[in-house]
């Protein structure tokens, strides 16, 4: 395909582009790269992924979260907007991580609407956050995490191990290069992260859905093999639907959300994200 030079900050070249219907838009910087794919194959698609290159020390790959309102109290985070959430954590690029449970501001009441901002909430999983246990396992599921060397995993964790950082998601997608969901099932909007076989190269990703002729979604087997053709051995689910969300910042630093969630009222504030601490600093390349 053929490249095209453009004079536009990182955002508008990403829409532009989208828009005129070329199939994938890269922005690179050190350690780690973007880049948006349009598909029409099985259906309409938009499939938004980072990688970073763990092994690269100058990347910071840290997990935010809302902070703790009521400190011994049953509340472990509060629901923030994105693009609030990554910025106090000084993140440049992120997706939402952990699920939630709703909490009611004071016990015995009515808890609020579900994905109001500020709004009390249980956490669900594992969440370590600069060495800090923000939420402990609390049941077998999968979660992603790097150890104290640095190294990451993906695995279904039983009991809280040795980390710097941690998240949670629902089931796992791919071990060892195997498919574990079943053929089938409901398309939904998905954030999924996976692991190359080395374990250095990670992979993040946010599928749009839930919108007719844009991107109508993916099942979990669908992100699965998506996952895999990107190269990785293992992999997991996190939180989707209206709750998926990807933020890059642009050519002056801004954080801008760069897929389009599926809420009526623009993306739900969330308790956990996760992401890099670094800045790009190179032209986007397009083909």
């Amino acid at each position: 395909m053929k490249k095209m030079k453009l004079k536009l900050s990182f955002p508008q070249c990403l829409l532009c582009l989208v828009g005129m219907g070329l199939a994938v838009v890269t922005a690179r910087a050190d350690g780690f790269e973007y880049r948006v794919e349009k598909r029409t194959i099985p259906r309409p698609l938009q499939i938004h992924v980072l990688q970073v290159d763990l092994a690269d020390k100058t990347q910071n790959l840290a997990v935010a979260v809302g902070d703790d309102p009521d400190g011994e109290g049953p509340a472990e985070a509060q629901l923030v907007e994105p693009e609030k959430l990554a910025s106090q954590a000084h993140l440049v690029a992120a997706v939402n991580a952990n699920a939630w449970g709703n909490l009611p501001a004071t016990p015995g009441t009515e808890a609020p609407e579900q994905f109001s901002a500020g709004g009390l909430c249980n956490v669900s999983g594992w969440v370590v956050s600069e060495g800090t246990v923000r939420s402990p396992v609390d049941k077998p599921v999968w979660s992603f995490w790097l150890d104290p060397n640095g190294q990451g995993h993906i695995a279904r964790v039983k009991e809280a191990l040795p980390a710097r950082i941690a998240i949670a998601g629902f089931s796992g997608l791919l071990r060892e290069g195997k498919v574990l969901p079943k053929a089938g099932g409901s398309l939904h909007p998905r954030t999924a992260l996976g692991l190359d076989a080395t374990g250095r190269l990670l992979t993040l990703v946010v599928v749009d859905g839930r919108q007719p002729g844009f991107s109508e979604g993916m099942s979990e087997y669908e992100l699965a093999e998506l996952l895999a053709g990107l190269g990785c051995q293992d992999a997991l689910n996190l939180d989707g639907g209206g709750s998926s969300v990807m933020l890059m910042a642009d050519s002056v630093g801004k954080l801008q959300i760069v897929n389009r969630p599926s809420g009526s009222t623009g993306p739900r504030p969330v308790p956990v994200m996760m992401g890099v601490g670094k800045s790009l600093k190179k032209s986007d390349n397009s083909r």
